[in-house]
């Protein structure tokens, strides 16, 4: 797949047209659609959802795919009637009503005599306006079959379907999986290629690890991801043997299971392995599990020990990590970096997390500790994320002569 970008960077084009279509309707321009394509469970839905949450949107999701009635999209065909508003004898205006509407009248209301056929608004089209936006989602676009797709079409082009129309600021996205030969997808023509800007996502493995973190999936299996995830999630014979869904799913089949390295255990989380890539023939992700055992890497400190152990009892743990016969292991110590930073980032965004003073007071040691435990540049990247997300909680770390001689932002 060509032109690809990741997650993260798709955020911040989303939001901008997301804002532009808002400033398009205001000068009476169409909105524009927006469509996500990548690989099956890559977070596109997750993404759109938590952007639009954060926007205070109305979010409204349409699997195409589900539907079987073209009715269960545009909505069904219903019988209008035009009625006449009268005052003293003369008729002021006039509008359509449902035929079911116009069993008890109004005396002053009279049918006029015309009929026409319309659309009843479908049910899962938002009544309300939002004035922060709404966002219609409709996934697996190319799953859907043809009658769906010329319809999708229509309301993409008007924002209406014959009767109806979508709220004001109404942002449209479609969702598919590439057209590659993995998906049973349909091929889009030129016509309806040019009828929204379309975006190729790109799992990014720093970026699942933070979604990850965030949702509670065991630390040992996120450890896992960061070392070999580009392994793990590349593709072979052209065939993707392991997608970031089933790897979730995998991760949370496998955490109830403690002790990983007992022969039992790892035998047992083999044979779930086998029902979780079905496609996985050549047993690669068993291989670099059976490593990951060998090598202990499932004992890596996690990151709510990096923050709250005594130094003096951290500092041993945590060179035991990154060194091995004294050998500094650049692809450990960068695990506990992300590791470390997805976990402070979590906790400052949810109430009652660590406070700023443990964070300070924390990479203030690792920085200053006489033996290397993070390098220059994972150090880096660490306070430059932490202070780009939370410039006014985490600040004072710029301020101090040891971290600032380490990091020029």
């Amino acid at each position: 797949m060509t032109n690809e970008i990741t997650l993260n960077e798709f955020k911040e084009v989303f939001t901008y047209l997301l804002n532009n279509n808002k400033h398009l309707e205001d000068s009476n321009l169409r909105p524009i659609a927006i469509g996500v394509e990548g690989e099956a469970g890559i977070g596109k839905t997750t993404l759109i959802e938590d952007i639009a949450k954060e926007r205070g949107m109305t979010m409204c999701k349409v699997n195409l795919a589900q539907l079987e009635e073209i009715g269960d999209l545009v909505g069904m065909p219903m019988k209008e009637c035009e009625v006449a508003w009268m005052e003293n004898g003369q008729v002021k205006q006039t509008k359509w009503m449902p035929e079911s509407q116009t069993k008890n009248l109004d005396l002053r209301l009279r049918l006029t005599g015309r009929v026409r056929m319309s659309y009843a608004p479908p049910a899962w089209l938002p009544m309300e306006e939002n004035t922060n936006g709404t966002i219609v989602f409709l996934d697996d676009y190319t799953r859907a079959n043809s009658m769906f797709m010329q319809a999708t079409m229509e309301i993409i082009n008007t924002a209406s379907y014959i009767s109806w129309k979508l709220p004001k600021y109404t942002s449209i996205v479609l969702s598919s999986n590439p057209d590659d030969g993995q998906f049973s997808v349909t091929s889009l023509d030129n016509a309806q290629k040019t009828r929204f800007i379309n975006f190729n996502l790109k799992l990014n493995i720093e970026d699942w690890a933070k979604w990850a973190e965030e949702a509670g999936i065991d630390g040992r299996a996120i450890n896992f991801e960061l070392l070999y995830g580009d392994e793990i999630f590349k593709k072979h014979n052209s065939v993707q043997t392991v997608n970031p869904r089933s790897y979730t799913t995998f991760c949370k089949a496998i955490s109830g299971l403690k002790d990983w390295d007992k022969p039992e255990t790892l035998a047992l989380i083999l044979q779930i392995s086998k029902g979780c890539f079905l496609n996985d023939n050549d047993n690669i992700l068993g291989s670099l599990f059976t490593t990951f055992i060998a090598n202990k890497l499932d004992k890596l400190i996690q990151p709510k020990d990096m923050i709250e152990l005594k130094w003096d009892t951290l500092e041993p743990k945590m060179r035991d990590c990154v060194y091995d016969n004294g050998v500094f292991r650049s692809e450990i110590a960068s695990v506990l970096t992300i590791r470390l930073m997805n976990y402070i980032l979590h906790s400052f965004g949810t109430k009652g997390g660590i406070k700023e003073s443990a964070v300070y007071d924390r990479i203030l040691e690792i920085v200053d500790n006489d033996e290397m435990l993070f390098s220059e540049d994972l150090i880096f990247h660490l306070i430059k994320n932490l202070v780009t997300k939370y410039p006014g909680r985490t600040g004072k770390l710029l301020m101090n002569a040891k971290i600032r001689n380490k990091v020029v932002l």
